[in-house]
């Protein structure tokens, strides 16, 4: 809901307590708290509401940008600076309007007609005319990219200064990268791949930090022009991809957004339908957590009062969104850096000194007693165990409570058994599998092969070389456990430096 209007509703109430019309009347209104006409008392009750709920709404956003909580998600509406030189008076002010100009140019020279100018509408045209299609379309995007010369705006070089841990990003230029390099930033940008599998959507190798954002474009990235989500058809299978988790967006990437506490969207724009319905998709699609604050900057005093309202509710249904055109951009992100410096800047988040180190116990049903007794153990000496048969319910999806479960773990022990050496077929074969890719981004100890028994050479598995092997021995088992919890104490301390 808007600010502005969420008072005006609340002024209802007391309009009528005080027996004078309220907006939305046929009778003199009132606008931020400013007397046009009528009781000076409501005139003053609106400008109260105005300011606490401003303030209420500051605090929230201050308070989660401060501690890491914060998530930026970026349409493709942000105005850009064109190539030095170039007169800004009559030309598209978008990345999305100049790309949307560079094709609708190409079709008009083959002597098309092109009824509308919205990129989505424009590149579908496109990849529809017979002489073009989605190659075509595809390169095209990427050789725009490479040479149309555009600059960061103003709105991206605020962006940029304030700490923002991750960047997620459905517009297909990477300027708001540029404006982090050039505030001495070292963003890391990955990208959904629609066309692609699991392997082109790998976990991402860290989840950043101010210094170093993550940065990931949910539209492909130019860098790989295949992974492109440019045309109305592109739209809707990106839509039924996230949906169906075919291919699944990266687990970890998914547990931040169920952590954070605000959303500020930027740069989705009024003017195109699908933005609008693209925007209350995502909300809903990445599963943003119910407690959430969304905030959406757009400016939408250019409407007439009954379409801005019509709109505010379209999105205010069951997503929650707060619309902030007021003050507009870029004067809000350089009041956020202020109010933001005003109370200490970013601090971090802050873990408690009783944070558990998670641990992810793998094993084959033949080991399912060993591995019961050692989650015991390690729940009773402060970590907090994985175990399938403690971690998961009836009815949980049993794949992805896995895999987040290995995504989201500090350690992975195997129980390497000769029950284990003969299971050749089986779900802990995958979880060794998830295991090693992840193993791929972290430092130090992390999967671990807990031995039971003496293997010999050609006994051995392949994929569990080369990891820092341990031995869990039923005879030996709380001297062989107590060398296991002292390795993963150090571990975790070392990584908590």
């Amino acid at each position: 809901m808007s600010i502005t209007l969420q008072a005006e509703l609340e002024l209802k109430e007391a309009s009528t307590a005080i027996g004078t019309p309220g907006p939305g009347s046929s009778e003199p209104r009132y606008s931020m708290g400013r007397r046009l006409d009528g009781s000076s008392k409501v005139s003053r009750v609106k400008e109260r509401v105005m300011e606490e709920l401003r303030d209420r709404h500051w605090t929230e956003l201050v308070t989660n940008l401060q501690f890491g909580r914060c998530v930026l998600v970026l349409g493709p509406e942000i105005e850009v600076e064109p190539p030095a030189g170039e007169a800004q008076a009559g030309s598209a002010c978008t990345w999305a309007d100049r790309l949307a100009e560079h094709l609708t140019n190409a079709l008009l020279e083959e002597k098309k007609n092109v009824p509308q100018r919205a990129l989505m509408a424009v590149a579908q045209q496109y990849e529809d005319e017979r002489g073009f299609g989605p190659d075509s379309l595809q390169s095209q995007t990427a050789r725009f990219a490479r040479t149309c010369g555009l600059k960061p705006s103003a709105t991206h070089r605020l962006l940029a200064k304030l700490p923002f841990n991750l960047v997620l990003s459905t517009s297909h230029d990477e300027l708001i990268t540029q404006a982090m390099w050039d505030e001495h930033k070292h963003p890391d940008v990955a990208f959904y791949h629609l066309r692609g599998d699991r392997r082109d959507n790998p976990e991402l190798p860290a989840l950043g930090s101010p210094s170093s954002p993550q940065i990931y474009h949910l539209f492909g990235s130019t860098r790989d022009p295949y992974s492109l989500v440019l045309s109305e058809n592109d739209l809707l299978d990106f839509l039924i991809a996230v949906v169906s988790k075919n291919p699944p967006l990266p687990n970890n990437l998914v547990k931040v957004l169920e952590h954070a506490l605000s959303f500020l969207f930027v740069g989705f724009g009024i003017r195109y339908s699908y933005l609008r319905v693209l925007l209350k998709f995502l909300v809903r699609a990445l599963n943003l957590p119910s407690a959430s604050i969304r905030f959406v900057m757009e400016p939408l005093e250019s409407l007439p009062r009954a379409d801005r309202e019509e709109m505010i509710l379209f999105y205010q249904r069951g997503t929650q969104i707060l619309f902030c055109d007021d003050p507009p951009i870029p004067r809000f992100f350089e009041l956020l850096g202020e109010k933001l410096a005003a109370e200490g800047g970013y601090r971090g988040p802050t873990p408690s000194r009783g944070t558990r180190p998670k641990v992810f116990i793998s094993y084959t049903r033949a080991d399912e007693p060993l591995a019961a007794k050692l989650y015991s153990t390690l729940k009773s000496k402060s970590f907090d165990p994985w175990f399938d048969k403690q971690s998961l319910e009836g009815g949980d999806p049993w794949d992805q409570e896995i895999e987040s479960g290995l995504s989201d773990t500090d350690f992975v022990l195997v129980i390497y058994s000769r029950a284990l050496i003969h299971q050749w077929d089986g779900y802990v074969n995958k979880e060794i599998g998830l295991a090693r890719e992840r193993a791929k981004y972290v430092r130090g100890k992390f999967l671990v092969p807990l031995r039971t028994v003496e293997l010999t050479n050609e006994e051995r598995i392949k994929e569990l070389q080369g990891y820092h092997e341990m031995v869990l021995r039923e005879e030996q088992y709380e001297q062989d456990v107590g060398q296991l919890v002292s390795l993963m104490t150090r571990e975790f301390q070392r990584r908590s430096q």
